[in-house]
Order: C-alpha cells, then structure tokens, then sequence
C-alpha cells in the first residue's frame, strides 16, 4: 500500500510540474515585459496592491483554519501559514484541485485525516463561491434599489446555504458527510459572510489598477467585475483558469469604454499581483513542508527501537 501511495503521490507531483510549467510558458509567450512596465511608474501603487493581497490570502488562512478545528484537524500557527501558501503551488490545476495539495500535506504531517481535511476545503470553497455571487447580486442590487443591498446579500447567501444543507442530506451515508445542521450553524453563516472580504479586496485592487486609465469605470463596477469574471473563468475548468479570466476580465472592461490600448496592459498587470507572484511563494511553501515531512519521518525512524533475533 505504501508503495502504491509513493508512486500515486510522484504521478501527482509531475502533473503538477506540467501544469505549472504550462502555465509559465503562457506568462512568457505573452506581453509581461509591458505589464513590469506598466508597474515600474506606479511602485507606491505596486506596493499597496501587494500588501492588500497578502492581507487577503492572510485572512483567508485565518478562515480556513476556523473551518479546519471543526473538522477536528490540529491547526499549529507555524506549520498551518506554509500548509496554506503550499496550495498557491497548485494554481494551475484546473477546478481549484490545487486546494487539495493542503489536504495531503495535512495527513502527511499527521495533524488530521485526508478525508476531514477535504471536507473543509469543500466547505471553504463552496462558501467563498455563494460570497462571490453574494458580491455580485450586492452591486447589481445598489445599482437599482441601494436600500436594498443588505437584503440581496444576506439572501443569497441563506439561499446558498439551504442549497448546500438540501445537497449534502443526499450524501448522508457517503464519506462526505458532514455533521447534522452544518450548514445552519451561526458559525457557518458568520464565516460564509467573511469570505466577502477577499472579493472587496480583489474589486479595490482592480480599481486601483485602472481608476487613472482612459474609460469609464466605477468603483462599484470593479467591485462586480472582479468576482463575476474569476468565477466564469474558474468554470471554464482551464489550468488556473489563465485565457479564460484575462479574456472575461478585458470584454468587461472593454464595455466600460476602456480602450484596447490600455486594455491587456492593464489586465495584466491586475494577474501579476493577484496570481502570477504568488506561484513562485506557492512552492517554496511547497518545499518547505515536504521537508518538514521527511524531518518528521526520519526522528520517528530513529525513535523506533532496534530489536534482534530473541
């Protein structure tokens, strides 16, 4: 079984290494010289953009790992960041498979099942899209009765939930089930509301990318733009969704009167911050718990007793 386990993991890491070698090689057929140009004139802007997005992924692990204790996984501060940023590693697999680098590198550690540590990254997933569609019924709503914003949010995100209590009754004697009322918890609810906070942050970075560029986007307009597009792009199933996004991301932006001389500069230089500089720390996160792994492994093999012939 160990040996079957040994080979499965190494096919995993060169699919991995494929996708990801794919992935670059569509980053450097395109035009990111310009995209490092577009930034070298806006540092401060660079700089704030990065420090917003590693506040995001920062409090996403903080959610995660709400959503981990309740799956009865040990979550140590240290271990727990790099386990996290060892998923970003896995940004080209297609369907967001690269969250489940976490899940394995969970029960290798030893700090809770395979199997519980994909329930919550199912939960986590599934509550992160309802916040998206949340975001988007949010602007749409503002745009036509901004009274009435509180209610589309909370609504779809209820509606979201019931969704997901009706969906895994049906899964009750599988191996994903979750406990009774899960989904109707406080916590939950809290949570699902939480994950809002990284598509907020995801609209600001867009809008500070292309606020001083010739078009006529609003602020509420990037707030829609942001999660309504990655969400298509994700559904297209790509590798990290790389075409699919930059393409949903610039038709909108295009009907926002951006010229297409701005256009892919400015869509560019919104993934380089938001994807393309996180795959690099994604690895060496990646690498980090690997050796973590074999450490481990190696004290527990020099803690077993040597026992001879009787």
């Amino acid at each position: 079984m160990n040996f079957v386990r040994r080979h499965l993991r190494l096919v995993a890491f060169l699919v991995l290494a494929i996708v990801t070698v794919y992935g670059l090689s569509r980053l450097f057929s395109g035009d990111w010289r310009s995209a490092l140009s577009f930034w070298r004139g806006k540092v401060p802007v660079l700089c704030l953009c990065v420090v917003l997005q590693a506040m995001d992924i920062g409090f996403d692990s903080y959610l995660w790992s709400l959503i981990l204790r309740e799956f009865d996984v040990r979550y140590e501060r240290k271990i727990g960041t790099l386990v996290f940023m060892s998923g970003y590693a896995g940004l080209f697999l297609p369907f967001q498979l690269g969250r489940f680098i976490r899940s394995e590198a969970i029960a290798r550690l030893g700090l809770g099942t395979f199997g519980e540590a994909v329930k919550a990254e199912f939960v986590l997933l599934f509550l992160t899209a309802v916040s998206a569609v949340a975001v988007v019924a949010g602007v749409v709503t503002y745009a036509v009765f901004p009274w009435a914003v509180p209610v589309a949010v909370l609504g779809v995100i209820g509606a979201g939930l019931f969704f997901a209590d009706r969906a895994f009754a049906l899964l009750a004697r599988t191996p994903v089930k979750l406990p009774p009322g899960y989904w109707w918890r406080w916590r939950t609810f809290v949570i699902g509301c939480l994950t809002m906070v990284g598509w907020f942050v995801n609209g600001n970075l867009l809008y500070l990318v292309v606020h001083d560029l010739p078009g006529s986007i609003e602020y509420w307009q990037a707030l829609f733009v942001t999660p309504a597009n990655l969400l298509l792009g994700q559904a297209t199933g790509l590798p990290g969704g790389v075409g699919a996004i930059e393409g949903f991301i610039g038709v909108t932006l295009r009907l926002l009167d951006m010229p297409p001389t701005h256009l892919a500069l400015a869509v560019a230089a919104f993934r380089l911050v938001t994807f393309w500089i996180w795959l690099p720390i994604g690895w060496l996160a990646f690498t980090a718990v690997n050796r973590i792994v074999a450490k481990q492994r190696l004290e527990n093999a020099q803690a077993q007793p040597i026992t001879g012939p009787e």
